[in-house]
């Protein structure tokens, strides 16, 4: 049971997502591992971790040691390592790529315990094997009461005081499905007390789809087989839906004769819950790395694009008709860059401007601006905390997020209703109410939205922060909006659920940490008139239309331009002509090298030259490791925008 992760620099959105994993596992009590498979050629030395529940089923402290294969099958049994060498075996010959086994472990102390252990391959794009993860699940207790509901008056004694005290429900009815016993457990889970529960049919725990389910585990168990541990649904007695684990066996006499049949639940409920939102935050983190790679992608196109209209523009004549067309086509690129830069936000990789702001402020100075939004028929109304709001965000992002919101309530309102605004200021963790496992402890401003529309079932709340995602008449609108609004927040270091039924409205929260002190934010500098020059400038870029097209608008602007496709290419530039450089204006992901690197290696051999980063991913420079006040511009860029960015770099002393 070993591992490593596959990538070790982790998002903020990777990072909620583990902390929503190991939540899971510890209400579970289940323990967690992982394997990095290209490593086990090493048994000493292959890549490895335990969640810390599996060092307490092994019987150890939590990271006592570093575990390995080796560790791992150290503990187990000799005559059971070929089983479990076995269903890993087939594990990897199998297309789905799972196995599952139960094995004995023996702990330091020489106590047997019985584990439950589960594990899938994960696979790269290529369909080779590069991960295991599993689980391990403690059954020892599970297993003695089966084994005891098999031991007739042997067992009688061990068996009344493990089902009195089993957290497990258990319960047992003859052949004919008539409930006979019913432990305490039972009755904390399903509502019935056992002077209620006894002697009525076994179906009353089921939906009546399942009852078909539990007559063929009653034929089952008639046969003298047992079944093994699934799962299925339940109900309580006021009609609550159970996710549960069920194992059934058969009760029979000294003779061996089937008597009825015995039943051990497990409430999993919370637990499915938990891992619902995993598999979904997971789903959402995946989709928003591909949204931030193709809106690169897409920022190149459109920069070539723009830089080629703005370049036939600066030649056309004043009162050339071509002139309008031209505007048209630049104001498509425009809206082609706002939803490019949606796509960022929701891939939580735009850049943020994070300053300390009130949210009652905020909103109130919002209100010229939301009313306006909803229909004469719709109540806006705003409920602001009495506490000091304080959080820190980027403020024309955080106005971005209620607008989307308030839009969204107002689609769901065609003949009119209410929006509610509130702000409250709650605390989270240490037992209190969390309304996601992945929540940190601490205190968070609530912005809620609440509006009286048509609502959402849980198929549509299941995809609703996905990008595109849109109930609305095809064209209506771009899908984006809570997509958008999803990766403000969760960048901005909260996050947003959403509560809603069909015709019931629905009530969208956000939670945003609380801050107790003010950040300061350098001002920006002033501007610089957007005129060129007749320095001589180095252009360091791979992609070939946005190379041609910066190229042609630095020469209209002025200036000399040497170019290059590649750090290694422009590193011969400036040993060749260095010192007709003036400046090196370079994107920031290279082949070879990042411009970044290539940035320090020119300085070292010319210190004079003037440098200007520029990219298609808007956190590229964060993730590069930029230094702040470094002269940076983001794609697509104007040919005004790059104009002034070169004259303040070149001024600059």
């Amino acid at each position: 049971m070993n591992s490593t992760p596959v990538n070790t620099r982790r998002s903020p959105g990777r990072r909620n997502s583990d902390t929503l994993l190991r939540r899971a596992l510890e209400i579970a009590h289940l323990g967690w591992w992982q394997t990095d498979i290209r490593s086990l050629t090493d048994l000493d030395q292959n890549l490895t971790s335990w969640s810390d529940e599996v060092f307490r089923i092994f019987g150890h402290e939590p990271r006592a040691f570093n575990p390995t294969t080796e560790r791992f099958f150290a503990q187990i049994p000799a005559e059971e390592h070929a089983s479990i060498n076995n269903a890993v075996a087939l594990a990897f010959a199998d297309g789905g790529g799972s196995y599952e086994i139960e094995h004995r472990l023996i702990r330091p102390d020489g106590s047997v315990r019985i584990v439950d252990d589960r594990a899938t391959i994960e696979r790269d794009e290529h369909g080779t094997p590069v991960r295991m993860v599993g689980t391990i699940l403690d059954i020892t207790e599970r297993r003695r009461i089966e084994e005891a509901l098999k031991g007739g008056d042997a067992g009688s004694r061990l068996l009344s005081q493990l089902v009195e005290h089993s957290h497990d429900a258990i319960m047992s009815s003859a052949l004919d499905g008539v409930i006979t016993t019913w432990n305490p457990a039972a009755e904390r889970m399903f509502g019935w007390k056992a002077s209620e529960a006894i002697g009525r049919h076994v179906t009353v725990l089921a939906p009546p789809d399942r009852h078909a389910e539990i007559e063929e585990n009653l034929s089952t168990v008639a046969h003298g087989e047992q079944r093994g541990m699934v799962e299925t649904i339940r109900l309580c007695r006021d009609g609550t839906a159970l996710d549960v684990e069920v194992s059934i066996a058969p009760i029979v006499d000294e003779h061996g004769a089937v008597l009825g049949a015995s039943a051990i639940y497990r409430d999993i409920t919370h637990q499915k819950r938990i891992a619902d939102q995993l598999q979904h935050a997971q789903r959402l983190e995946s989709v928003g790395r591909l949204a931030g790679g193709v809106a690169h992608d897409f920022n190149n196109l459109l920069m070539a694009i723009t830089g080629y209209a703005e370049l036939v523009l600066m030649d056309l004549p004043d009162d050339s008709p071509s002139r309008e067309d031209l505007r048209s086509l630049l104001g498509s690129a425009e809206r082609g860059a706002r939803l490019t830069r949606q796509l960022l936000a929701f891939g939580r990789r735009q850049v943020l401007h994070p300053i300390a702001l009130d949210l009652n402020t905020v909103l109130r100075d919002m209100e010229g601006i939301l009313h306006p939004m909803t229909s004469t028929n719709v109540a806006l109304r705003l409920h602001l905390s009495s506490e000091p709001t304080l959080v820190v965000a980027d403020r024309a992002q955080l106005e971005q997020v209620v607008v989307n919101l308030v839009a969204n309530a107002c689609d769901a309102m065609p003949h009119g209703g209410a929006i509610d605004i509130a702000t409250s200021v709650v605390d989270m963790g240490s037992g209190s109410w969390v309304p996601q496992a992945s929540t940190e402890p601490g205190r968070y401003v609530r912005l809620a939205v609440r509006d009286t529309g048509i609502g959402m079932d849980a198929e549509v709340q299941s995809r609703l922060f996905e990008p595109f995602f849109s109930t609305k008449i095809r064209g209506a609108n771009t899908g984006m909006g809570l997509a958008t609004t999803y990766g403000i927040v969760k960048q901005s270091g909260g996050f947003i659920t959403v509560e809603s039924e069909p015709e019931m409205g629905s009530n969208f929260r956000v939670f945003l940490p609380l801050r107790t002190a003010s950040i300061r934010t350098g001002a920006a500098g002033g501007d610089t008139d957007p005129t060129g020059g007749h320095e001589t400038l180095l252009l360091v870029e791979d992609d070939d239309g946005v190379r041609d097209s910066t190229r042609g608008i630095l020469e209209h602007l002025g200036y000399t331009v040497l170019h290059s496709a590649t750090p290694s290419d422009a590193l011969g530039i400036v040993r060749a002509r260095g010192e007709d450089i003036d400046l090196m204006l370079t994107d920031i992901m290279l082949p070879e090298m990042s411009g970044i690197r290539l940035a320090e290696l020119v300085r070292a051999e010319r210190p004079s030259v003037r440098v200007v980063h520029m990219s298609g991913y808007p956190d590229a420079a964060e993730r590069e490791g930029l230094e702040s006040g470094v002269n940076y511009l983001p794609k697509p860029f104007t040919a005004d925008a790059l104009a002034r960015v070169l004259r303040r770099a070149l001024v600059a002393r």
